[in-house]
């Protein structure tokens, strides 16, 4: 996939470059660390700009290997728009391994109970429920953005309660992370909503049998409790779910759900990391929530574009123009392909498979006037790939 790098020549103070802080006659340095933000093109839909976003990643305050400062460059470079920081409440294992750590701290050099740190599969927090400061990741991660102004970070926490029967659910534009936790496991999502938040319902197949709902599921939902679903999580795509998030009227996400660094996950890849492409008027919170709300999502995962069938055919009809060339001696039509996006597309025409590579312009033959293409790596409901239009430009 081609991409294109901006070098930004800004080096964040002399500590960036090396280890040492002074140049001396005899040292010389050999090459200078500076970040470099991947840029991601993608068009407007319906007069609305197109947002990247993962909203739904880890940092060492709860079970992820990143700092929040890491974790803010990282999506940076990365090219999102929007990262949402969604530590756990109820699982913290960094914080039990950091206790062990600083063991000399304590009185008598007996180390720290970790309190609380492990209540995500069945077990109930005890009475002194949970101690820490949840906000601190979000606090961090929003002092780090500031050297980053092109990424917005939402506030949020993950609600961790067992697999198979209750889930995982993403507070996003939470207020108070402190406020949420509750033993009752509705009462916690409850408390989030209270401060305003959206609830997405994690990766509803993550160590199920299958993505079908649980009655505590149908009770969250039926509650009102619920506003969008992960039709991805990492690699994990649940075709179900984009049927039930077009009927119940929810807002679709891809996520990472990152521990490691993106880099370990994607780096390899010919693809872009997992993201969620919102479409906003802009990036404050309530044009977000406007846009969440309103389902202005697609999901972005593994080269594939995931989401409702219209809207996935206006953001391939913004991202892709079919110019009029001439006509063969045989009576087809000869037409440029001009994909104007970061992404590829694999199209077919009359069984015919067709690459088009991002930023590429490409000739091929139609025939007639209407220039009809089956996109396959667009995903709607039941798997099925959109068949779209696109308008002859003569």
């Amino acid at each position: 996939m081609k991409r294109i790098f901006i070098v930004i020549s800004i080096l964040f103070g002399l500590g960036i470059t090396s280890a040492q802080t002074k140049s001396y006659k005899f040292t010389e340095k050999l090459y200078h660390k500076v970040p470099v933000r991947q840029q991601i093109i993608i068009p407007q839909v319906d007069g609305l700009n197109c947002y990247t976003a993962d909203l739904h990643a880890h940092t060492f305050y709860s079970d992820g290997e990143l700092s929040p400062a890491e974790r803010v460059k990282e999506a940076w470079c990365d090219g999102l728009d929007i990262l949402a920081m969604t530590d756990h409440i109820e699982t913290r294992r960094q914080e039990r391994n950091m206790l062990k750590f600083l063991k000399g701290y304590s009185p008598e050099k007996k180390g720290f109970d970790p309190i609380n740190t492990r209540v995500s599969r069945g077990k109930h927090a005890d009475e002194r429920g949970i101690v820490s400061d949840l906000n601190f990741s979000t606090e961090l991660a929003r002092e780090a953005a500031k050297s980053y102004p092109e990424l917005t970070i939402i506030k949020g926490a993950e609600i961790s309660r067992e697999p198979v029967h209750i889930g995982h659910y993403c507070a996003l534009f939470t207020t108070d992370n402190n406020a949420i936790y509750s033993r009752d496991d509705a009462e916690a999502i409850r408390n989030a909503r209270a401060q305003g938040a959206l609830i997405t319902h994690n990766h509803p197949g993550w160590e199920r049998t299958s993505c079908d709902m649980t009655e505590f599921h149908k009770k969250v939902y039926a509650e009102g409790l619920i506003d969008g679903v992960e039709i991805t999580n990492g690699s994990s795509f649940y075709p179900e779910i984009v049927r039930r998030c077009v009927e119940k009227k929810l807002y679709m996400v891809s996520a990472t759900d990152i521990h490691a660094a993106t880099s370990n996950v994607f780096g390899q890849q010919n693809f872009y990391r997992d993201m969620t492409l919102i479409f906003a008027k802009d990036k404050s919170e309530k044009s977000l929530k406007k846009a969440l709300l309103s389902q202005k999502t697609l999901g972005y995962c593994g080269g594939n574009i995931i989401g409702e069938e219209s809207l996935l055919a206006k953001f391939f009809q913004a991202s892709v123009k079919a110019d009029y060339v001439g006509t063969t001696k045989k009576g087809g039509v000869k037409v440029n392909l001009t994909n104007s996006t970061s992404f590829d597309y694999y199209l077919v025409y009359n069984g015919v498979k067709i690459d088009l590579p991002a930023f590429r312009t490409i000739p091929v033959t139609i025939k007639g006037e209407k220039a009809i293409f089956t996109v396959e790596n667009m995903i709607h409901m039941d798997y099925q790939h959109p068949t779209v239009e696109l308008k002859l430009n003569k």
